[in-house]
């Protein structure tokens, strides 16, 4: 008598394990080759979710370093393919760009979900600010529509879920301006343009959080539950959904300015918050503590919520990072990653120029590589990227296009 399974073929047999979690989908490999060959299969794993990959991050490129534009950053690719969590094959993946865009400086902005949001400063006839949402697995991108706004100073970020059942991504741009009554002056929201790939349109507001924010420049954003997610300076955590019809500020625990030493990232659908209990450093072992949010964060319906910091869950304490040596979270270590499945933290460790994981169910450090680094400062961001090998069609206003 056959096994029910034997009867299945192998094109239902990938749809079912399209809709598996990831770490069962990593015990799945170990059932038979049959499926082995299945989840490897290339043209399978455009249904499969993915895993991280590995990291964009600047470093200082000396050929261009005297040059009279500062071009002066490079962008390189850290490839952790090697390490088990990975799973993933070893890629080389590059940032997708128009052909015209050779003499224009580009800076990557955020990435979510296999997308990325680089801005491209033109300079001629004047100075111009366009923003580019691309794909560097199918090498799609496309270049959006100015936003109308025409200055330098805004923040800038990309929300989209690979999970969702919508494959409409959104660009929000926080214009911002300095505001003298804060001793120094720091620039507070003031503006705020959300972009929608579904209308192909811009649409402008004004905030509408009920405090002043002013958002911290190194973090990136996280998109969960349709809104996007940032560190601020003055209370902690600003969320907004992707209509701009919904805003909440929260505290954060161990408040210290999160931008000094605050991350926030996404891992198995929760969202991360990580910090330090002793930010200037005056324990020889400062601890690290690992947060996530409640989902009672997103009950709109309340209007009012504890001043504490009941919504945020500890998951974890850690003492022993780098064993043996004296470290302090701001100060040349930095939190610049989560895996997205896997229960790992990524730390950049200036002293030594290594990017370290940190496995929190082991209590183990390694060092996964050593960085081309240019400063442990805003400019010094990681940007995770997770391959998204299904193309988004977007046929509504605008489509992604390949470039010769």
């Amino acid at each position: 008598m056959d096994e029910p399974m034997s009867r299945l073929t192998h094109d239902l047999l990938a749809e079912i394990l399209s809709r598996v979690p990831y770490k069962s989908l990593c015990i799945c490999k170990c059932v038979c080759p049959a499926w082995r060959a299945i989840i490897a299969d290339p043209e399978n794993r455009k249904k499969i979710v993915q895993s991280l990959a590995g990291f964009f991050y600047y470093s200082w490129d000396e050929a261009t370093a005297d040059c009279a534009e500062p071009r002066g950053l490079a962008v390189n690719y850290a490839d952790l393919s090697a390490f088990p969590w990975a799973s993933a094959p070893k890629t080389s993946p590059r940032l997708p760009l128009p052909p015209d865009s050779a003499d224009c400086f580009f800076t990557i902005k955020d990435s979510c979900d296999g997308l990325f949001l680089t801005r491209i400063r033109t300079g001629t006839p004047e100075l111009q600010f366009r923003y580019i949402v691309s794909n560097p697995a199918t090498s799609e991108y496309t270049l959006l529509p100015h936003s109308g706004y025409d200055g330098n100073w805004c923040g800038s970020y990309l929300g989209f879920d690979s999970d969702a059942s919508s494959e409409e991504f959104h660009v929000f741009q926080f214009v911002e301006w300095a505001d003298e009554h804060w001793d120094p002056p720091i620039p507070v929201v003031t503006g705020v343009n959300i972009y929608s790939s579904e209308t192909g349109t811009w649409v402008a507001m004004e905030p509408k959080w009920d405090i002043q924010v002013s958002l911290c420049g190194g973090p990136l954003g996280v998109f969960r539950k349709g809104c996007l997610h940032l560190l601020i300076h003055n209370d902690g955590l600003a969320i907004v959904d992707a209509q701009g019809l919904k805003w909440r500020t929260i505290p954060v625990p161990n408040f210290i300015d999160p931008s000094f030493s605050g991350f926030i990232g996404k891992s198995a659908g929760q969202l991360f918050y990580i910090n330090s209990d002793d930010i200037y450093g005056s324990a020889p072992f400062p601890t690290i503590s690992v947060y996530v949010l409640s989902t009672g964060i997103y009950n709109w319906d309340v209007s009012h919520l504890d001043d504490g910091c009941t919504h945020w869950i500890l998951l974890h304490k850690l003492s022993n990072v780098i064993p043996k040596k004296n470290f302090c979270l701001g100060r040349g270590l930095k939190v610049v990653g989560v895996h997205p499945h896997a229960n790992i933290i990524f730390l950049a460790d200036c002293n030594s120029n290594e990017l370290l994981a940190y496995d929190l169910d082991h209590h183990e450090s390694t060092a996964v590589l050593r960085i081309e680094r240019y400063c442990l400062g805003p400019y010094e961001q990681y940007f995770p990227y997770v391959p998204l090998l299904s193309c988004l069609p977007l046929d509504k206003r605008i489509r992604l296009t390949t470039p010769s």
